[in-house]
Parts: C-alpha cells; sequence; structure tokens
C-alpha cells in the first residue's frame, strides 16, 4: 500500500512540473504554415478539364492556397517541369515517362485526357485498306499525333512510310485550315479543332477514332492515356489529405466540364482559354471523361509506353517507367 502511495506522489509530482513548465496551459500542435503551390497545364482540352476549378478556386485547404497557372506554349510548361516549378501539372503522358527517368520527384495521378485524334475526312472511307496510296496531313512529327497514327496504320496491314504519304504541317492550328480550304481531304485533327472543323464544313466525317483503333490494337479498355496528371512527392509526402481532396475535386471537374458545356463556355471566356464558346456549346468529342484513376489504368500506360519504346524510345527518356512512377492512395 505505501508502495503504491508513493509511486501516486510521484506521478502527481512529474505531471505538476509538466504543467509548470507550460505556465499551466494546454500543449497544442502548432498551426501548419500557409503553402502555396502551382498547378500548371496547357490551354486547350487539359485547361478546360480545370475549368470549374480554376474559376471557383474553392479552398480545399485554409492552409494551402493554389495558383492555377495556364501555359500557352508548350515549351514553357515543358521547362516548368523539368526545373520542379510545378507542383502539380497536366502534361502529355510521354513527359511524365521522360521527367521519371530523369530522376525527377513527379508521380501519375490519373488521366487528364484520354486519346483525342482523329482522321477526318469528307469522303465516305470504310476500311483502312481504302487508305493505301492517300496522302495524310497530320502535325507533331515524332510526337504523340505522329507515334499514334504510325502505330494504328502498322497494325492495321498499312506500312506508313510505303502505303501513305503523310505530310506534316508545324502545329494542330495549320491542319484545320488546311482541311477545310480543300488542300487536303484526308487529315488528323485533335479535339477541339475538330468540333470546330466540322462546325465550318459540315460534310465533315470521322473516318477513323484513333483512340479506339488503339485500344483495339494495343489490347486496352480505354485506349492510350494523351495527359496526365502528375504530382510532386513532396507534395504527396507531407500533405497527403489534401492531395487525395484535391484529386476528388479535379475528377469532379472533368466530369462536370463533360455536362455542363453552356456553363464551361462561360468558364472558358472568362479564362482566356483559346476554345470559342460557341465551339464547347456544339459538344465537343470527349473521351472516356469518366475514367482518372491511375489505378484502373496501369494496363493503359504499360501498354502505351511499350509501344513507344518500339517507335521512338527517346520519346519517354529511353526505358519504360517501373511502378514507382504510380501514385499510390
Amino acid at each position: 500500500m505505501k508502495k503504491i502511495l508513493k509511486l501516486f506522489l510521484l506521478l502527481v509530482l512529474i505531471l505538476s512540473v509538466v504543467v509548470g513548465c507550460n505556465n499551466g496551459k494546454i500543449v497544442q500542435d502548432e498551426p501548419k504554415e500557409p503553402k502555396t503551390i502551382k498547378f500548371c497545364y496547357q490551354d486547350g482540352t487539359p485547361a478546360l478539364t480545370t475549368a470549374k476549378l480554376a474559376k471557383e478556386n474553392s479552398s480545399i485547404d485554409e492552409n494551402i492556397t493554389i495558383e492555377y497557372e495556364m501555359e500557352k506554349a508548350p515549351d514553357i510548361l515543358v521547362g516548368k517541369i523539368l526545373k520542379e516549378e510545378a507542383d502539380i501539372a497536366i502534361v502529355p503522358s510521354n513527359l511524365a515517362a521522360q521527367a521519371f527517368n530523369k530522376g525527377l520527384p513527379y508521380e501519375i495521378a490519373g488521366t487528364s485526357v484520354w486519346g483525342s485524334f482523329y482522321l477526318a475526312s469528307t469522303e465516305d472511307i470504310g476500311s483502312f485498306e481504302e487508305l493505301k496510296g492517300r496522302e495524310i496531313y497530320t502535325f507533331g512529327k515524332g510526337l504523340t499525333p505522329d507515334l499514334v497514327l504510325r502505330y494504328v496504320l502498322s497494325k492495321n496491314g498499312i506500312d506508313p512510310d510505303e502505303d501513305v504519304k503523310i505530310t506534316y504541317l508545324n502545329a494542330a492550328s495549320e491542319v484545320g485550315p488546311a482541311f477545310i480550304s480543300g488542300k487536303t481531304n484526308l487529315a488528323v485533327l485533335a479535339e477541339p479543332l475538330l468540333t470546330t472543323v466540322m462546325m465550318k464544313k459540315e460534310d465533315t466525317k470521322i473516318v477513323l477514332d484513333l483512340n479506339e483503333e488503339w485500344g483495339r490494337a494495343a489490347g486496352t479498355d480505354k485506349g492510350y492515356p494523351q495527359a496526365s496528371l502528375i504530382v510532386k512527392k513532396d507534395l504527396i509526402e507531407n500533405n497527403g489529405e489534401f492531395v487525395e481532396a484535391f484529386l476528388k475535386a479535379y475528377e469532379e471537374s472533368r466530369i462536370w466540364a463533360k455536362e455542363n458545356p453552356d456553363k464551361l463556355g462561360e468558364y472558358a471566356e472568362d479564362l482566356e482559354i483559346s476554345v470559342s464558346k460557341e465551339t464547347i456549346e456544339k459538344g465537343i468529342i470527349w473521351n472516356n471523361i469518366e475514367s482518372f484513376n491511375i489505378i484502373d489504368s496501369k494496363g493503359e500506360y504499360k501498354a502505351y509506353y511499350e509501344a513507344i519504346i518500339d517507335f521512338a524510345p527517346d520519346f519517354i527518356g529511353g526505358k519504360i517507367p517501373d511502378e514507382d512512377i504510380y501514385f499510390k492512395k
């Protein structure tokens, strides 16, 4: 009994010393320092997926402010990734692999934009065989549009160097006017340019949905991941709850963009996104907008990177990224 009493008195003494050292106040966790992060993305379709977030700028975490930075020039976005200036970004999926293979601290959290390239014509072309001997206008030589077109053609019995003539223009924006003017009657058009062209040239037909054709050729359900949302590793490690909340809000923003074209058109005007309100309201073709989470799409990424290794290994930094590139909850 005496031993128990002594132990009790000792505990009381220790407690009084601790309380005394803190002036009788209860010790609380120190408030978190305010933090600003940069969310960078390209003008065009990637910007449309972020429109709700950027326009409404709702608070996701009271201690974290998000700076939304829309880049007009692709080179500027690439520079921000290579310099690690972006905390979150939407980038071409091959750039995500390049960054990872360079040892840059980014992980792929999900797919922002699935394949949005289409082969268009005013003619009725019903088979790949009918493409033989034809000239196809496209853009992005050595980049994703070129890779996708060549892959789809080669997997369907068409040698892209022998059976067709591929003419490359400097930018996607040049292909539309060439098609509308009649300079070519067979061209690869990217959304949202495709919708714009169809509005101006009503007899335009989609000959091939290259995302669907890629899926058939590669054996994937969703096609190919054209643009990915990447997140810096230190943000994931130090602000995990924020990252989870942000990803949820971004998923909702993507779905909202598809389901609310009228409002999206207004937001796009206010945010100076270079897609006209009329084009958006007419109905841009979206691909798999509901499918975002990387956990559900690893097969598509692996097939995409494996195809690139065969066609243009430097395009992803010379090797297929390992599992560490993918964000894990």
